[in-house]
Order: C-alpha cells, then structure tokens, then sequence
C-alpha cells in the first residue's frame, strides 16, 4: 500500500507542474498599448524586426502599476497567408540574468560550443544570450540549451491585417519579474 500511494503522489506532483507549466504559458495580460510592426519588415520566414512595448508592473509586482517598457522582436515563422499563427515574438531580455540576447538568422554561423550544447545540428534561426550562451528557439522562445531554466518570456500576437502586425498582450510574469 506504502508503494502504491507513494508513486500516485509522485505522479500526482509531476501533473501538477506540468499543469503549473501549461497554467503559466496561457496568462497573458494587457500591454499598456498595442505595437504594430509593418508587414513588409516579416515578409520572408526567419526574419525578425525588433519593437519596444510599453507595459505596466502589475499590482503583486514588487513594485506595482509602474510603467514598464519592454524590448521584443516579432518574426514570420511560416511562409503562407498572414494569420496570427504565422507570427510569433518574445522579450529578448534573457530569463536566466536579463541579458539581452541576439538573432541569429544564420544558424550556420553559430560557434561550435553552442550547437553541442544544444545537441543537434541546428537549421533554423535562434536567439543566444551572449552572456551564458542560453539558446531559444525562433518561433517560440522555447529553450534550447544553455543555463536559464524556461523560455523567453512571450508576447501575444492579437491581429494581422494587410499592412501591420498587432502585438497587444505579454506573458503575466514579465509585468512581475522585469
């Protein structure tokens, strides 16, 4: 019986943060205002354009209702149509030590450090911080390698018409944590 209730807590706690995890990815809050980036700076796939965003600190932040301005970069990830989906962006402030971290457009320019940190061959563009080698993933900030423990912090794409990108909501801990 001891052995039964022990592996149903531990699988109860690993639900529970994968749970946490999902929870944490789908809390999204408000920017003070919209950015819009012009479609034609993400006409082709891989190509980022960088944009700064203006927040406020929420009320459980360390210091509350304070504007914030946020650094970010958009980029087309699939070719196609321009819904929402096709676009992704994320603060380029590195969760592990707030470095701001860089585009690499060109994967094959990567030093050969990060790749076998990485550990396999790399063929879309990334974004490294250049002060731990912390890599993430073009289309969602998902990390990749190096010593920060999530993915960077994510922007919402709310619209796309014929001639801009709407960016109007930030990941909630963004407005706690920067």
């Amino acid at each position: 019986m001891a052995r039964r209730r022990f592996i149903g807590q531990g699988l109860a706690v690993v639900l529970l943060g994968l749970g946490r995890r999902l929870w944490a990815q789908l809390r999204y809050q408000p920017l003070a205002r919209p950015v819009v980036v012009p479609l034609a700076n993400l006409e082709n796939p891989g190509r980022a354009f960088p944009f700064v965003a203006d927040g406020v600190t929420l009320a459980s932040a360390a210091v509350p209702n304070q504007p914030l301005r946020i650094n970010g970069m958009v980029v087309r990830t699939a070719a196609g149509d321009n819904q929402p989906e096709r676009f992704k962006a994320v603060c380029v402030k590195c969760p592990h030590e707030g470095c701001d971290v860089d585009f690499v457009s060109d994967p094959s320019r990567l030093p050969p450090e990060i790749v076998d940190q990485i550990g396999h061959p790399v063929t879309e563009p990334v974004y490294v911080c250049p002060c731990h080698n912390s890599t993430f993933k073009m289309d969602d900030g998902e990390r990749l390698a190096g010593p920060t423990a999530r993915g960077l912090y994510r922007f919402r794409v709310t619209g796309v018409n014929a001639t801009v990108v709407e960016i109007a909501e930030v990941e909630e801990d963004v407005l706690l944590f920067t």
